[in-house]
């Protein structure tokens, strides 16, 4: 065999080995079964170039690119983002897709890989197109929370030691304070035994219930009736002084007739 042929075999292996290879990595896709999208992020969290995407928690794509776009903004919004993920998505999964779907930037377990997370929308929203453009929900930042932690727990420790006397003053003043509802709560529960308790409470339910009978049986028109009469009574007898009512009652014929 010529020493040309041996070379255009290796070069024909070698060439059918990298098309196998980038088949097998994904960059070539010739008969692609997914759609591809771009998710705009302000800050990506850490996700990377082959992270997994998934939809209700199955994988059905991956991140494809990250693409930094400093002068990029939102088509129906007009906001500033600047950076853009390109995924795919595999077409059986696409349909779960919609308007209102929400992109998020996952963690699979405590210390697992980073993936994307997308909630699937609802059947009432139309379904995205193949290349379109979605904002995605921007995770938190872990360090910025940190940070700002420790901030605020320098501010604390720094207020406790300028106000040591007002703060132990202060628990001192609280403590006292559930000792002394405890206390009472006791007292209370001791007083509730109490068989004098219960007959003092007892008669003035009693008095409570008479009171409200009585005060129920002034306001029907019998009673008011008679209040009327014995105030025109009062009224008439008002002028007239002790003596002369008691002459008036000394006169013939009264004590008969009261008597």
């Amino acid at each position: 065999m010529k020493p040309q042929t041996k070379v255009g075999i290796l070069f024909l292996g070698a060439l059918v080995m990298l098309v196998i290879f980038a088949f097998a990595l994904g960059s070539l896709q010739p008969f692609s079964n997914s759609y591809e999208l771009k998710v705009a992020y302000n800050f990506a969290g850490g996700i990377e170039v082959g992270s997994p995407v998934r939809v209700m928690g199955i994988k059905v794509g991956k991140v494809r690119s990250i693409d930094f776009e400093p002068e990029f903004k939102m088509p129906t919004t007009g906001e500033e983002v600047k950076l853009l993920i390109v995924i795919s998505v595999d077409k059986t999964a696409w349909p779960t897709i919609r308007k209102d779907s929400q992109f998020f930037i996952n963690l699979a377990g405590v210390i697992g890989e980073k993936f994307l997370e997308i909630s699937p929308g609802s059947l009432e929203q139309p379904e995205l197109s193949p290349g379109e453009v979605v904002r995605g929900q921007d995770p938190p930042r872990i360090d910025q929370l940190i940070s700002q932690s420790y901030a605020l727990a320098g501010k604390v420790l720094e207020f406790v030691n300028r106000n040591e006397g007002s703060v132990i003053q202060t628990i001192e003043t609280m403590n006292k304070l559930v000792v002394n509802f405890d206390k009472m709560l006791k007292q209370l529960e001791r007083t509730s035994k109490d068989p004098e308790v219960h007959r003092i409470v007892k008669n003035l339910s009693t008095i409570m219930e008479d009171g409200a009978f009585f005060s129920q049986k002034l306001r029907t028109p019998e009673a008011q009736k008679t209040m009327a009469l014995i105030n025109d009574l009062i009224r008439r007898l008002e002028p007239l002084d002790g003596p002369a009512i008691k002459k008036f009652l000394q006169q013939e014929g009264i004590k008969a007739k009261l008597f």
